[in-house]
């Protein structure tokens, strides 16, 4: 776990619940990966694996996100489009 997540984590009163939870959160292959690879959220590798299947992003698209938080899926679907596309993104967080 990274020394800030860690910090976050027990800076909150949690449930053992929740405890568990963000534990096993930290601690998943995928989140550390993400984590080191620069992304926002650990679902960049299921929209790869959905956009590598079915061929849905090509460069030049319009794409609208929308419920974008954090911005995993911006962050793949902005480098698909390429620069003469364009990604927007809508959240009531912020992201």
């Amino acid at each position: 776990m990274s020394p800030l997540c860690a910090l976050w984590f027990e800076s909150m009163a949690r449930s053992k619940s929740s405890k568990k939870w963000l534990n096993e959160h930290f601690e998943d292959e995928f989140v550390k990966r993400s984590q080191a690879e620069g992304f926002r959220s650990r679902a960049v590798f299921k929209l790869t694996e959905i956009d590598e299947k079915d061929r849905l992003l090509r460069p030049g698209m319009t794409v609208i996100d929308l419920g974008a938080a954090p911005g995993g899926w911006s962050q793949v679907a902005a480098a698909r489009v390429g620069a003469g596309g364009m990604v927007v993104a809508l959240d009531v967080l912020p992201m």
